[in-house]
């Protein structure tokens, strides 16, 4: 056997030990994290098999504090510490920066991000108007509804206090936990399997919109996380899809509170409407054709080595 043959073994031993590792280290700390959340419920007599009970027996306060604990339970024990024992496992293999946070985002690279996530969002609602076209079955539209109640219920506050803590719960820790594991760890190890960014984004981001269990917002989150998705690819740098995401999310908590319309397309959009979002999502994805293919204008390091891409001249060529 040829020492290229050993290379691509051992390296295909390393992605497929990555992954397992990851694998194991999710259900463990998911596992842990369901009991403490059953353990939390059980301490104050809720019962977690029954929401619609936890909604119409206590008062909104404390139902709100008790989803806000068990969602930040779950964020940090399905995402967040994976990530970091991931992380830890990597280093001791010689990926100090396998997350790519080592760098904070260039101010250029921060800016354009965001008018690219600006300009897509019409893109989002663009899906979500069709995702609403989709007919669900009965199951899913009673699993929508409590969804809808319980999220109503959290975002409905009064207090800057209560709007702080949505801010850390809702948009702050999912951002940073969901970026770290679908962006970080699940996208890379797509281009590591596929040898192919793109597919890898798309996947990556049906992932991320999938393990959300939400069929009415299926679509507009594959869509954004493949804008997230992109400006990974684009910029190199995680801490840029995890600015975004917060600030995407911080928005989505912070309409209900400050009394601004977040209302989505419906079916009986106006047909102008309906084509300048058309137009507007053919821009974005214009613009971020731009952004991939001019990368050396905006990065001042566009040879920095990165594990995401399948090899080095991919920072090249997009």
């Amino acid at each position: 056997m040829g020492i290229s043959s050993l290379i691509r073994e051992s390296k295909g031993l390393f992605i497929k030990t990555d992954v397992l590792a990851i694998m194991l280290l999710v259900i463990f700390f998911s596992l842990l994290g369901t009991a403490l959340s059953f353990g939390y419920a059980y301490l104050n007599d809720f019962d977690l098999t029954n929401i619609d009970e936890i909604f119409s027996s206590q008062p909104e306060e404390i139902g709100r504090r008790f989803f806000r604990t068990t969602a930040a339970i779950h964020q940090v024990f399905t995402f967040i510490l994976p990530c970091f024992f991931f992380w830890w496992i990597i280093k001791r293999k010689g990926a100090a920066d396998y997350f790519q946070l080592s760098r904070p985002p260039l101010p250029k690279v921060l800016i354009f991000s965001f008018l690219l996530l600006m300009i897509s969002l019409p893109l989002v609602n663009l899906s979500a108007w069709f995702n609403q076209l989709l007919p669900l079955p009965e199951w899913a539209v009673n699993v929508e509804a409590d969804t809808a109640e319980m999220i109503t219920m959290l975002l409905s506050v009064d207090t800057p206090v209560d709007w702080l803590l949505n801010i850390l719960i809702i948009a702050a820790i999912p951002a940073m936990g969901e970026e770290l594991f679908f962006r970080g760890i699940v996208q890379t190890k797509l281009v590591g399997y596929f040898k192919n960014s793109h597919l890898a984004i798309w996947l990556g981001a049906f992932f991320f919109s999938a393990f959300h269990f939400q069929l009415e917002g299926l679509f507009p989150r594959i869509v954004l996380g493949a804008v997230l998705g992109y400006l990974y690819y684009w910029s190199i740098n995680l801490w840029i899809p995890i600015i975004l995401h917060f600030f995407n999310n911080a928005m989505l908590v912070s309409a209900p509170y400050f009394a601004v319309s977040d209302e989505i397309l419906t079916a009986d959009t106006d047909l102008a409407l309906s084509y300048s979002l058309i137009l507007s999502a053919l821009g974005a994805m214009v613009f971020g054709f731009f952004l991939i293919k001019n990368r050396a204008l905006f990065l001042d390091e566009p040879k920095i080595e990165n594990t995401f891409f399948s090899n080095p001249n991919d920072l090249r060529k997009p």
